[in-house]
């Protein structure tokens, strides 16, 4: 099986170094780029097709929130995964909705981080604990009314905790096929027509919150 390859951007040399060391020393990940700003990311990206590029979306000199999705459309089958001290709801939910794959935070740990680039290298949402805390933290707004029961709202949950469909079959004692089907049922509600769309709108809604 290939090596995922990896391209990893940050305009900061520490900061990128030691993302490059901790990915080169995990079997099957190939650090095959770096870069330290936009011009060199959008051309490199192009280049070398990698299959996630890990970078910080919002830093002067590299790539500004607003042009994720300008660096998304150059190579569709390359996949986002931010990794940035900014957990701010706003943030995070731009950052999916510009094509975001992943979303993590400098301060995550060695495995959190690794299990980040491969769960993105799949296309699979991924956010760590602390994003995901301040994504669904409760406010004083009410939530948006929504056609969803209760067991889909508890799969969208456990979704965007990063479980697959065979997890959250095995979490829920179902079948994968009922899994899928409400998977299925989930979008046509909800008007959506991509699976990667699921989380943004249901953030957008209100309608999951964090298990305590």
């Amino acid at each position: 099986m290939p090596a995922t390859k990896v391209l990893v951007a940050d305009a900061n040399l520490l900061i990128r170094k030691g993302i490059v060391a901790l990915l080169q020393q995990q079997e099957g990940l190939q650090v095959i780029a770096e870069a330290e700003s936009e011009d060199e990311l959008l051309q490199l990206v192009q280049q070398h097709e990698p299959d996630v590029v890990v970078l910080d979306c919002n830093q002067p000199g590299l790539l500004e929130l607003a042009r994720l999705a300008t660096l998304k459309g150059l190579v569709t089958n390359t996949h986002l995964l931010v990794i940035t001290d900014d957990c701010g709801k706003d943030t995070v939910l731009e950052a999916l909705k510009a094509g975001a794959t992943g979303y993590v935070l400098k301060v995550c740990g060695e495995q959190e981080i690794v299990s980040a680039v491969l769960a993105t290298a799949r296309g699979e949402r991924f956010m760590c604990s602390q994003v995901l805390d301040a994504v669904f933290k409760e406010d004083s707004t009410p939530e948006a009314e929504h056609p969803l029961t209760p067991r889909e709202i508890e799969i969208i949950q456990l979704i965007a905790e990063g479980n697959s469909t065979l997890q959250i079959a095995d979490t829920l004692f179902l079948s994968h096929h009922t899994i899928n089907s409400h998977r299925k049922n989930i979008l046509r509600k909800l008007g959506i027509k991509s699976p990667a769309e699921l989380i943004v709108k249901a953030l957008d809604l209100g309608i999951v919150k964090p298990h305590r």
